[in-house]
């Protein structure tokens, strides 16, 4: 009776201890799978810039990075190092020159995103700062729709 009472409390923490291990296994899963950037590729827009003048502009977003291109009349290129990226409000904040940028991602399908990127005074700020109203405006942008390159 003693030995099936040992073979049931080992077969019991070899049960237990399989349970417990599948489950942080599948914690380690959906871990990695919040951190991911759901919205990592390249989008871009065309849009005119007064008469007769279009203009082009390109993010490529990676899973470390964003790189912003604009061509027209008016060209520019760099790129944002990530800081941070908060899953569940679709916030990306990162820096350029020592100058920290939150950029907000919202309507992510596989063909398109719109999204709105701030100049910020501070990361914290990035951190803290609400989602924006569908008439957000920062200094030079607003919410604008990029589409899947």
């Amino acid at each position: 009776m003693k030995k099936y009472l040992l073979f049931l409390a080992i077969i019991s923490l070899v049960i237990v201890s399989c349970k417990k291990s599948e489950k942080i296994k599948k914690s380690k899963e959906i871990k990695e799978e919040i951190t991911k950037i759901p919205f990592e590729g390249t989008w871009a827009r065309s849009f005119k810039m007064g008469k007769d003048v279009e203009a082009k502009v390109t993010y490529t977003i990676f899973e470390d990075s964003i790189q912003y291109e604009m061509n027209g009349p008016m060209q520019m290129k760099y790129s944002i190092k990530k800081d941070t990226f908060l899953v569940k409000e679709n916030k990306w904040i990162g820096t350029k020159d020592e100058t920290p940028y939150v950029i907000f991602v919202k309507n992510n399908t596989k063909e398109a995103i719109t999204l709105l990127k701030m100049k910020l005074k501070t990361k914290e700020e990035g951190m803290t700062m609400s989602f924006p109203s569908d008439t957000a405006r920062s200094k030079f942008s607003s919410w604008n729709t990029y589409k899947k390159q």
